[in-house]
């Protein structure tokens, strides 16, 4: 069996705000191409993870290292260069309300890579058949389109670049389960085609089982419980169990 190779690994990472400790000692290690889902309560450091990951939070005490760089001690140029491997799927999709759908998707390939607008047309076409969405919707602003349809141009947008790493932050909030679903679906699909390294933070348990090649739980500040769906269910941990039973 080949050996997994681990391309984010964090040790012992601390972060407090205003004296309240939201990261305790924190360790995890995240495999290439595997989707990583990040489950726990609202307001439990979920997406504090995630903005670590991408340099945007550094943490008080710890190490962070992507494919064996140590952020924690990039510059900000360094930064940009690795960001540019990553793409973002937002919890409320933040797209651009002033910007049409081929604008939105097309933001990072015209403003960082200066790519042909003929160029990136055909990208964002690509990249919207990808998620399931139609050409004709390319002259649309968001407040056109549904909730459901945000999301799925916000994941076209985050794809566009062709990232190695993607950040979900809660990517079925504020959604009908038939969305939610599809949204599901789509990460899954994602995955294997494009053969990136997907972590995702929800407190939706039915979307973490969906997706997840593993799931970590986060409890003050820290990981309790890793392994599969099926392990993490199975789990004796009563702060585990608590979570699981209470969301059902």
């Amino acid at each position: 069996m080949e050996e997994k190779k681990v391309i984010i690994q964090l040790r012992d990472v601390c972060k407090s705000f205003q004296n309240h400790m939201v990261l305790k000692d924190l360790s995890l290690d995240i495999y290439k191409e595997e989707t990583f889902v990040i489950i726990g309560p609202s307001g439990i450091g979920k997406s504090t993870v995630l903005k670590h990951l991408a340099g945007l939070l550094l943490p008080d005490f710890g190490s962070i290292c992507i494919e064996n760089l140590e952020i924690t001690q990039l510059g900000e140029l360094e930064l940009n260069e690795l960001r540019k491997k990553m793409g973002f799927v937002f919890q409320s999709a933040a797209l651009f309300d002033s910007l049409n759908v081929f604008e939105n998707v097309a933001f990072r390939l015209l403003r960082d890579y200066q790519i042909p607008v003929s160029e990136a047309e055909k990208i964002v076409l690509e990249k919207l058949e990808l998620v399931g969405l139609k050409p004709e919707i390319i002259n649309k602003k968001p407040a056109e389109l549904s909730g459901g349809m945000k999301k799925r141009v916000g994941l076209a947008r985050a794809i566009a670049v062709n990232p190695e790493f993607v950040f979900y932050d809660e990517p079925t909030s504020g959604l009908d389960p038939i969305s939610a679903r599809a949204i599901n679906d789509l990460i899954l699909n994602l995955q294997k085609k494009l053969k990136v390294t997907s972590i995702v933070v929800t407190h939706d348990l039915s979307s973490a089982y969906r997706v997840a090649n593993r799931i970590g739980m986060l409890y003050d500040g820290k990981i309790i419980g890793l392994g599969t769906p099926e392990a993490l269910q199975q789990n004796t941990d009563p702060r585990i169990q608590k979570f699981i039973y209470s969301t059902l």
